[in-house]
C-alpha cells in the first residue's frame, strides 16, 4: 500500500431529519455491501445518533435492529409537538437509547465520530468529538418542542438541523480527503404545492425547504452526495427508509469506487 492510499481517509456525514433517518442505516448497509471503508463519521439530530451507534460497532443489520425495536416509540414522539404518555415520553426514549450504547465516551468508538448540535444563545453549530458522548448526543437531536433543551457544561443545546444539518466540513477539518454526505432533504419529494394545504403538511414542507436551504453550502463541500427518494414512505416503516436508503447508494456504486480508486 502506498503512502498516499494509507492517508486517505473517507469520511460520511448524515444529515438531521427525524424518521427520515432510518435510510441511513440503507446507506451504511450498502456501504458494506460494497466494501467501502468509512473511516470518520459525522451526524446531526438522527444523523448524529446512527454516526454514534455505527462507530459503537453496531453494524447494518444491528443498526436495524435497533431501528425496528422503538420504531413505535419514535413515531409517537416525532409524531407530536405535545408531551405523549406511558412508554413514549420524551425522556424515557432518552433513557432507553442511552442503555443501548455500549460505550460512554468519544475515545472508545471504534472510529472518530463528531456531531453537531446547536447552541441556543447564539445560534450557532456546536460540534462534539471527544469527552461524554451523551450530553452532546441529546442535545444534538433535541427537537424543538419535544425534547427539553439540554445542557451541556456551561452551553444550553437544541437539535443540530438548525445550524448543522451535514456537518461535511468537520470531517475535512480532521483529515477526511473524501467526504460522502447524505442529505434527506429535497422540496421536490413533497407533494406540489396547492393552496388550501392543511398546517401540518405546510408545516412539514416549511422546515424541509428551511433545512434544504441551509445544508446547501455543506453539501456543496461533497465529493458525493447520496440522496434518498423517500416519497410515501410510513413514519413507523423502518424497512422501507431502509431499502431507499440502499437503493439510493447502490445506484452511486461507480461513483463510490471511483471514491476509493
Amino acid at each position: 500500500m502506498t503512502d498516499t492510499e494509507n492517508n486517505r481517509k473517507l469520511g460520511l456525514a448524515l444529515s438531521s431529519g427525524g424518521v427520515l433517518g432510518y435510510s441511513h442505516i440503507g446507506v451504511l448497509q450498502a456501504l458494506e455491501y460494497l466494501g467501502a471503508k468509512i473511516d470518520a463519521l459525522s451526524g446531526a439530530s438522527m444523523g448524529a445518533i446512527v454516526a454514534i451507534f455505527s462507530a459503537a460497532g453496531f453494524d447494518g443489520i444491528a443498526l436495524e435492529a435497533l431501528a425496528v425495536k422503538y420504531s413505535a416509540q419514535v413515531a409517537a414522539v416525532m409524531g407530536s409537538l405535545f408531551p405523549v404518555g406511558h412508554l413514549t415520553t420524551p425522556w424515557r426514549l432518552r433513557a432507553a437509547l442511552k442503555k443501548e450504547l455500549p460505550v460512554t465516551v468519544f475515545e472508545a468508538l471504534q472510529k472518530p465520530v463528531c456531531i453537531a448540535a446547536t447552541d441556543v444563545e447564539t445560534g450557532k453549530p456546536a460540534v462534539f468529538d471527544s469527552g461524554d458522548i451523551w450530553g452532546p448526543l441529546s442535545g444534538s437531536f433535541c427537537v424543538p418542542g419535544i425534547f427539553p433543551v439540554v445542557q451541556v457544561g456551561e452551553q444550553y443545546l437544541l437539535d443540530g438541523g438548525l445550524s448543522l444539518p451535514v456537518p461535511v466540513t468537520e470531517l475535512h477539518k480532521r483529515g477526511a480527503s473524501k467526504t460522502i454526505a447524505v442529505s434527506l432533504y429535497n422540496p421536490l419529494q413533497d407533494e406540489n404545492y396547492k393552496p388550501g394545504l392543511s398546517i401540518p403538511k405546510l408545516l412539514e414542507r416549511s422546515v424541509n425547504l428551511m433545512l434544504n436551504n441551509i445544508a446547501q453550502p455543506e453539501l456543496e463541500k461533497a465529493d458525493l452526495v447520496i440522496q434518498p427518494d423517500l416519497r410515501g414512505c410510513s413514519p413507523s416503516d423502518v424497512h422501507e427508509y431502509v431499502l431507499r436508503g440502499y437503493n439510493a447508494t447502490l445506484s452511486k456504486k461507480d461513483e463510490i469506487e471511483a471514491l476509493l480508486a
